[in-house]
């Protein structure tokens, strides 16, 4: 019953989100048939009153809301998007909706030969443009984030305005040395940007080379027996002994590290609550640490976490064994058969599902 009415409310969901898109799809259509049926018959009967350039001007400033915002509506309907991916997608159309008008006020600018308000507008934009691309370049981090194609893009328009500004001078004189500085500029900048990208380059690959080298790599031991805490143990790391927890099952297993870097045992998640780990947390290179926690309810959602030397935290996700006794606290023993790294997006979903 209870998966009909799931699928139910999904197919709800589906139908409404269609709807909206055909909604937005019709819409954006007839204010594009509407706004070319007004302006083209109106330049062709007054060509002298609504030239070309002011047609361009009114489709660009009337049109662009409606694609903006129908293409946003079309990406949500085929997309599981958060509310705060959409929240963040709304601020972003508002901002490139604002840098479309914009646009379009100076290229009105432009044709009208306002040229003082033209080049005040076209020269914050051409400022702008730039930073944004160097900006982009030096800073980036995600490859998906901002598309090649996108940085040529605006790299291209940004030469276009700048040579449209330089076009709408004037004087030739002034233009004469308004192309030198500025070719001079140019090459000032894509070998400053280049050098800044260089060392950016290094420093990325450098750590990305130091988080390997940190990184735990480790194995495990399973245990067939309760382990005697003797002489011969000399490391071990247990939860939070303040815990209190009944009819608890008791879990051990053996970490045995490699030669390559010392790891921090700091927490293990059980029973959608994660709890500190304690005693000999460390783990150094080539030696070994008897792990020992509880759990109550649900062995399959049991997780560990540890910290490399640089501070990076990773997951495990723990899979235990019964040994079909108890240990000598009178709980049912357990031991690790097997340990998956995986990521904390995918940890937090299965301790979600599992509450």
């Amino acid at each position: 019953m209870l998966d009909e009415k799931n699928k139910k409310v999904k197919e709800k969901r589906i139908k409404k989100k269609l709807s909206a898109e055909t909604s937005s799809n019709l819409t954006t259509l007839i204010v594009i048939l509407a706004i070319l049926g007004i302006t083209i018959p109106l330049h062709v009967i007054f060509p002298d009153k609504l030239s070309s350039y002011w047609v361009i001007a009114i489709c660009v400033a009337v049109i662009s809301p409606f694609a903006l915002t129908n293409f946003k509506i079309n990406m949500e309907a085929k997309g599981n998007f958060t509310e705060e991916q959409k929240k963040a997608a709304t601020s972003k159309l508002g901002i490139m909706m604002l840098s479309i008008w914009y646009a379009d006020f100076t290229f009105i600018c432009m044709f009208m030969d306002w040229l003082i308000v033209f080049f005040i507008l076209a020269g914050l934009y051409l400022i702008k443009m730039i930073y944004n691309v160097a900006s982009v370049l030096v800073n980036r981090k995600d490859a998906t984030a901002y598309p090649n194609f996108l940085i040529i893009g605006d790299f291209v328009l940004s030469f276009l305005l700048l040579t449209l500004l330089i076009y709408k001078i004037p004087d030739q004189t002034l233009q004469t040395i308004v192309i030198a500085l500025s070719a001079a500029l140019i090459g000032g900048l894509l070998t400053l940007l280049g050098v800044i990208m260089t060392i950016k380059k290094s420093d990325k690959d450098r750590i990305e080379d130091e988080i390997k080298k940190a990184r735990p790599v480790f194995a495990y031991n399973m245990l067939r027996q309760e382990p005697k805490l003797d002489a011969v143990v000399q490391r071990v790391c247990i939860s939070d002994s303040s815990e209190q927890l009944q009819d608890a099952c008791d879990v051990y297993v053996e970490l045995e590290n490699s030669n390559l870097s010392s790891f921090e045992i700091k927490r293990v998640n059980h029973d959608s609550t994660w709890v500190k780990m304690e005693g000999n947390t460390t783990v150094l290179t080539s030696t070994k640490c008897l792990l020992n926690f509880r759990f109550v309810d649900n062995p399959n959602s049991l997780f560990l976490e540890v910290q490399d030397q640089l501070g990076n935290n990773y997951y495990y996700r723990l899979f235990v064994l019964f040994l079909g006794g108890k240990s000598s606290n009178g709980m049912a023993l357990y031991t690790v058969r097997e340990i998956k790294n995986i990521t904390k997006e995918e940890m937090e979903i299965i301790i979600k599902e599992a509450k």
